[in-house]
């Protein structure tokens, strides 16, 4: 179903995002995520067809069921509609009067402005839709920033073919020389390693609308890349989707992004993504309650890698077997906990700090183990020690780290420690937007209630917290 009805009806009540977000009581970027396409809660459905006074079916708000088990795989990804691969406006040239490019030779400066001006207008209004969810400029261009690199690869003449989203790139082009092609590749392949480099700072919708373009890129060009390479960008690019929305708290749609780049990975032999992938996987497994299957990816990942030596593959094996302790402290086995924790921790000795698993993330994976083992001590100092390391700018992994330490603090009845870790995690928790960290964050104050039922300080903190927008009461 189009995405332009909950659009439309908010137009014809002259409301921006933000006001019909406010007016709903739910968040900005629910109602963004809503008008393209993306799935969201029925909580969130249900207040908007209370506001509106329509159904979901009159809102756009529900799927068509027989078109939503349809997974292209990714060598059709290529000729896919543009509902099948993007929703997001995106700098790209719109169609003119003109069948082709306008000659550029001996043509006025004065000409070549105007119409620099004119795209850049144009485009502008495309990018405002952002605006209106609520994007900050800086946002706007860490995003714009990593998909240039990649389109800043292609030639001329494959991005002149590009006009608009829907329209493809032919399976041949006589006119790319292998050098281009080898740059187009290269772009690609360097535009997605930055994606996946600012998964630590950027908010999960901005990582999902980064990929999402770097995505349909890679499908309009899908015939000019090299196929050894590929399918690891296909795998790469639904496995960081799925990372998104696994952040998002939208854990089927992780499942789905994660199941394609399986798909993907297995085509190309792509070891590595097929590693990661398992991985995510078990993520997934996890946040649903199910720790032994999720300790059977990370041992089907472990196997995989088992004969990779490179610095890059003992960094993900020491990931691998951090997620398993982490797991193994779920089912309250504490021997295994040990075991697996102190393997990685040998592995990560010559290795310094990284996006992909470092010193500073096994600290926080020890400490959320010893707090479901309830070593309350332990936990905090393994905590305490990973928030000195992080980088201020990894705000998704310093979030992760102040939920379970204040949860630690809680447990342990320090109220004032407990307290001041939680109120630095409330600006992180409204500027990253995830309800899956949201969720844990209830978790949390649930326990705060537990544990201290008549403590002024800890009431008063709740209250404060539940006013503010973007966190747990308000979606």
């Amino acid at each position: 179903m189009g995405t332009s009805l909950l659009r439309t009806a908010r137009c014809l009540r002259n409301l921006t995002i933000k006001q019909l977000a406010d007016e709903a009581r739910i968040g900005s970027s629910t109602v963004w995520r809503a008008e393209h396409n993306y799935s969201i809660n029925a909580e969130s459905r249900r207040r908007l067809c209370q506001y509106f006074g329509m159904s979901a079916k009159e809102l756009g708000l529900v799927e068509d069921e027989s078109q939503s088990n349809q997974e292209p795989a990714p060598e059709a990804s290529a000729s896919a509609s543009p509902s099948q691969s993007l929703h997001l406006p995106l700098l790209v040239q719109q169609k003119t009067s003109h069948q082709g490019p306008e000659p550029m030779p001996r043509e006025p400066e004065i000409a070549q402005e105007q119409r620099a001006g004119a795209w850049l207008a144009l485009n502008a209004t495309e990018l405002s839709t952002l605006f209106e969810a609520g994007w900050t400029m800086e946002e706007v261009l860490n995003s714009l920033r990593v998909v240039l690199r990649g389109a800043q690869g292609m030639p001329p003449s494959v991005r002149q073919k590009i006009t608009r989203i829907g329209d493809l790139v032919p399976s041949s082009d006589k006119h790319i020389s292998m050098e281009e092609r080898t740059r187009l590749c290269t772009t690609l392949q360097e535009s997605v390693a930055e994606g996946w480099q600012r998964f630590q700072t950027m908010r999960p919708t901005e990582v999902l609308v980064s990929a999402q373009a770097q995505l349909y890129l890679v499908q309009q060009t899908h015939d000019l890349i090299f196929p050894e390479l590929r399918y690891s960008l296909y795998a790469a690019l639904y496995n960081l989707i799925g990372a998104a929305a696994y952040l998002q708290g939208s854990y089927a749609a992780a499942q789905q992004a994660y199941t394609r780049a399986h798909i993907a990975a297995l085509e190309g032999a792509d070891i590595w993504n097929m590693a990661q992938n398992l991985n995510w996987q078990a993520i997934v497994a996890n946040v649903r309650g199910q720790y032994v299957p999720a300790i059977a990816n990370i041992e089907a990942a472990l196997r995989l890698i088992a004969n990779e030596q490179s610095e890059e593959y003992v960094r993900l094996r020491a990931h691998l077997l951090a997620d398993w302790a982490y797991n193994a402290s779920l089912l309250q086995d504490a021997y295994q906990t040990e075991e697996k924790l102190d393997a990685s921790s040998q592995l990560l000795e010559k290795l310094g700090p990284d996006e992909e698993f470092d010193a500073a993330q096994w600290q926080q994976m020890s400490g959320s183990s010893m707090l479901n083992l309830k070593h309350y001590s332990r936990a905090i100092n393994h905590l305490e020690t990973a928030l000195r390391q992080q980088p201020e700018a990894w705000i998704i992994r310093r979030a992760r780290t102040l939920v379970p330490l204040a949860e630690a603090y809680a447990r342990k009845r320090e109220l004032e420690a407990s307290l001041g870790a939680a109120k630095n995690l409330v600006p992180l928790l409204a500027d990253i937007d995830s309800s899956m960290l949201n969720q844990r964050f209830t978790e949390y104050q649930q326990v705060l209630v537990k544990v201290f039922p008549h403590e002024p300080r800890a009431q008063a903190f709740i209250q404060s917290v539940r006013q503010r927008p973007l966190l747990p009461g308000r979606q």
